[in-house]
């Protein structure tokens, strides 16, 4: 089986819109919000929506299937409501997911404010314990962060801390490119510098915990801790970058999935699709 190429899509006119949209670029893996991303209350699609979404993802070959969580989810707060409420839309999230026969959620644990460092990571840890003990099913996709202010989650070792402390086969990592490269993670592309990512991935977190790339160049330089997404090549990453890890033994086994802002500034685009897919 090939490497996996696809994009964030829109689902704008319905969750099938989405797989029309993804087949129309070449994409062969999604990611799409499975509710608005900026309400704090996501419905669950229909059951005849679910099954619709369902039978044509199988027809078009289209998966695997992830949602992103809406970005208001904020796990690390040390505002107890906001908190609270977060874990209950990442709930949701998962629930539709789980409708939709998705892989798993993929989300941002959030920022932890003025709050402690420590604090906040065990307020993380049991919130997700307590997501996962109520939805028997589904995955959950920690997204490193490009380390911008306060936010948890920009170090292979502060995620790895709390997907040992929650210690639950359907929590696993989304590592996304550009946010590594500007929070210092993975900034050279060589071989060896390859090599020693993904050992220090299987130390912190796991191999078998890593299941989804988000492949975006960025806009901005190494180590800036400014989350810029660019188009494959048009960035600080580079063509050559993003060649190299396509041929590695770990990364192409994992689905790459563009959160671009496209050459038209649409997003995603077959553009895009087709770079990837050259470099391999």
């Amino acid at each position: 089986m090939g490497i996996k190429i696809g994009a964030h899509v829109s689902a704008a006119g319905g969750l099938v819109k989405a797989l029309e949209r993804a087949k129309n670029i070449g994409a062969d893996t999604i990611q799409i919000f499975g509710a608005s991303p900026v309400q704090w209350k996501a419905p669950l699609p229909s059951s005849e929506e679910a099954k619709g979404f369902q039978s044509l993802a199988k027809k078009l070959e289209i998966g695997p299937v992830f949602l992103h969580a809406p970005y208001l989810i904020n796990l690390a707060s040390p505002k107890k409501n906001l908190a609270k409420i977060s874990c209950e839309l990442l709930k949701s999230h998962l629930e539709i997911s789980n409708a939709l026969g998705a892989e798993g959620v993929i989300f941002h644990i959030g920022s932890r404010g003025e709050g402690n460092e420590k604090e906040a990571e065990k307020m993380v840890i049991h919130g997700l314990k307590d997501i996962l003990k109520n939805i028997l099913s589904g995955k959950l996709l920690i997204e490193n962060s490009a380390g911008a202010g306060n936010l948890v989650g920009d170090s292979l070792e502060e995620v790895g801390n709390i997907v040992r402390g929650v210690d639950n086969r359907r929590l696993g990592f989304c590592y996304d490119t550009a946010h590594g490269f500007e929070s210092g993670v993975l900034v050279d592309f060589s071989k060896p510098s390859l090599d020693k990512f993904t050992g220090e991935l299987e130390k912190l977190i796991g191999l078998e915990k890593w299941w989804a790339i988000h492949a975006n160049d960025s806009k901005t330089l190494q180590k800036s801790n400014k989350d810029r997404h660019e188009n494959i090549g048009e960035g600080y990453i580079g063509q050559e970058a993003f060649s190299n890890m396509l041929r590695h033994p770990e990364f192409k086994t994992r689905p790459f999935i563009l959160e671009v802002p496209g050459f038209d500034d649409n997003g995603p685009d077959k553009k895009n699709i087709d770079i990837l897919r050259n470099l391999i």
